[in-house]
Order: C-alpha cells, then structure tokens, then sequence
C-alpha cells in the first residue's frame, strides 16, 4: 500500500523587535511623504513649508511686509501703484522705469503741507534719475503717510499730480493728517488725488483687518 506523501511544511515567518520596528519606520516613511505631498498642495504655503504672502499683497486691506512702487514719465509722471498698504517695520522701495523723479513726504518740516502722522520725522530720497534708481524706506510707526515727486521736468510733478500714499498697519483714520481734506494750499490735480485716496482708504481702515 503506497503511503501518502506528508503535505509541504507550512513556512511560518516570525516577526521579531527589529523587524518590527523596521517595518513601522517604513510604514511612518510613507505616511511622512503622504503628508508632506498634501501639504504641497495647501493654498498660500511653499513647497518648504513656508507662507507664501497673498497675490493682493500690499493692496489695500492686505497688507504686505515689502512693496515696490514703480515711477514713471510717459505719459505723464505717475506713481504705480498710488496707495499701498504694509506692515509697521514694512519696506516700500521705488523704483524708476523712465524720467527723473524723487519721494518727498508731506511734512511740516519738511515739504508741506503736513500729511504725516503725528511725531514722525520727515523722510525722501534724493533725485532718481535714470532707469533702475531706486530708493527705499521702512515705516516702523503705525500710520498714513502722504507723499509728492517735487520734480521739475518741462512740467512741475507735483502740479501734475504725482502724489502717492503709504498705509502702514490699521491706524484710526480720524487720528491721521493725511485723512483730513487737501490743504487749499496744495495744487488742484493733487486735492483731486487725495480725496480719492481717502474715499478708498477711509472705509477699508474702519473695517479693520
């Protein structure tokens, strides 16, 4: 009588602590890489991890911790974008695409008439002159600040109405000279700018951030 042959052994693998733990190292791997291809994909964050600052930075009511305001001539002197909005310790930097220009701020001891907030120094820069001269400055102080080309190149700037406004953090807009109506004694095409600027900036500083 044939005996039956035994069945193949059953091949029975232990795991031990080693290979335990290498298995769950390799497990946590995978949900590591997981996760950080997760947070790739996360709106205003780098692939570093890092935020990354809004498109509307430096618009107003988004304020941004560095800005550049370009300067131009042609068609007419003109300062792009015309209000910005930063952080107290922000910088602004202008930057000059065509013509002469220079940043002077309104101030009562400086260039008036007085459109700084209270206890500020005056601030500008020299003459730009030439494509790429820049100036930069950093506002510390919470605050509106008011500033001109003062400029004078076959027309006056400033006549022309090239003024522009830096917003830093969410000041009280009643507290701030740069809110009260244009100085009669400012050019006509300026008061015209600065009552704009103040239509939109009163609204968004009372709202708040």
């Amino acid at each position: 009588m044939a005996s039956e042959s035994s069945p193949d052994p059953v091949t029975t693998k232990i795991m031990t602590p080693i290979s335990r733990r290498a298995a769950l190292r390799s497990s946590a791997c995978a949900i590591g890489l997981a996760l950080a291809g997760c947070l790739d994909d996360i709106p205003g964050r780098s692939s570093d991890g890092e935020e990354t600052p809004p498109e509307d930075a430096g618009e107003l009511g988004t304020p941004a911790e560095g800005i550049t305001v370009t300067a131009n001539s042609r068609p007419y002197p003109e300062f792009e974008p015309q209000i910005v909005h930063i952080v107290p310790g922000g910088t602004v930097e202008w930057l000059v695409e065509t013509g002469r220009h220079d940043v002077t701020a309104y101030h009562a001891d400086g260039h008036g008439p007085h459109r700084s907030p209270e206890g500020t120094e005056p601030w500008g820069s020299d003459r730009l002159t030439g494509v790429g001269s820049a100036y930069e400055h950093t506002f510390d102080s919470e605050g509106v600040y008011d500033y001109v080309d003062t400029q004078q190149v076959c027309t006056s700037h400033e006549v022309a109405g090239n003024v522009g406004r830096v917003v830093v953090g969410w000041p009280d807009p009643d507290s701030e000279p740069a809110m009260t109506e244009p100085q009669s004694e400012l050019p006509s095409q300026v008061a015209k700018a600065i009552t704009l600027f103040n239509e939109e900036s009163r609204p968004v500083l009372e709202a708040g951030p």
